[in-house]
């Protein structure tokens, strides 16, 4: 198969709205990735919503985040499609099954993607659906996000639709089909780095219900709970995103980005030395003496 001029490959990746494709660019000689969208994107308004949504993805401009170099429709197919980097590496989501991370390295990784979101948010792109399967951590070792505003682009609704994404990240005001903003982001954020801390989703329930009702009155346990090796300072840095309220939460990604910074540099707490009395030390230096 063939989109444009892309020969595209084996599939390494399928979701709600879309497949992604290893791709080949002979013009340039490179390999991309190629995300194919449903035909019904091809077809009256949702075409040109495609190409208007595209445009505005395609401004986004930063080392960790997964750049979009093209895009069009193949016409005989009537197949929309993207073509962006191609990440050699693994998902977060990959990562964060087999375990919780050094809380340094998430801190690292967090970091990196609370910057990529402020690039967007500055543009006043929201991306819609942060989630581990969003972000890609490349064989070097760094963070690359992906899929800005891809769910509201499939679901061809660019301004309400509030239940696009995925249950476990939602945000309170996507359920309860408020506004979302930027602060909407960083709640699914926080929900994220949650789980890179402690490898346990904050609101994980059996069901839907379960899972909404949980995020719209529930308060997680501080994450230094579920891994004791934290500093407890982040519980703090993860409370504020979590926070119900969006005009309570932290209120942009930078400012996340600077609180992280601090922690990828921490030591892990260690225990309290054990001093024992000098009487004690004299008598054991007594014994060593005669023994020899």
């Amino acid at each position: 198969m063939q989109v444009g001029r892309y020969e595209v490959q084996a599939t390494i990746g399928t979701g709600a709205y879309s497949r992604v494709a290893r791709g080949y660019d002979p013009l340039i000689g490179r390999y991309v990735a190629i995300k194919l969208f449903s035909p019904s994107l091809a077809q009256g308004q949702a075409r040109e919503r495609f190409f208007r949504e595209a445009r505005v993805v395609g401004q986004i401009s930063h080392p960790s985040i997964v750049a979009l170099h093209d895009m069009g429709i193949e016409e005989s197919r009537s197949t929309p499609y993207l073509i962006m980097d191609l990440v050699e590496g693994q998902s977060l989501e990959q990562i964060i099954a087999k375990g919780s991370l050094p809380f340094q390295r998430a801190c690292a990784w967090a970091a990196e993607m609370a910057k990529a979101l402020g690039v967007a948010h500055r543009k006043g792109i929201i991306h819609g659906d942060v989630k581990p399967a969003n972000i890609l951590i490349s064989a070097e070792g760094r963070v690359k996000v992906t899929d800005f505003g891809m769910a509201r682009l499939a679901n061809h609704d660019t301004l309400a639709a509030p239940l696009l994404g995925t249950p476990a990240y939602w945000c309170p005001e996507q359920i309860l089909g408020k506004t979302q903003d930027s602060r909407s982001d960083l709640f699914s954020f926080g929900v994220v780095f949650y789980e890179m801390l402690t490898g346990v989703n904050p609101f994980a329930a059996e069901s839907l219900q379960g899972i909404c009702s949980r995020v719209l009155s529930s308060s997680p346990v501080p994450p230094s709970q579920n891994n004791p090796s934290l500093p407890a300072a982040l519980n703090e840095v993860v409370a504020a995103c979590l926070q119900k309220d969006p005009l309570t939460r932290i209120a942009t990604a930078e400012l996340l980005a600077e609180k992280l910074y601090p922690f990828t540099r921490a030591s892990i707490p260690t225990a309290v030395p054990v001093v024992l009395p000098a009487v004690t030390l004299r008598s054991r230096a007594a014994r060593l003496l005669r023994s020899a």
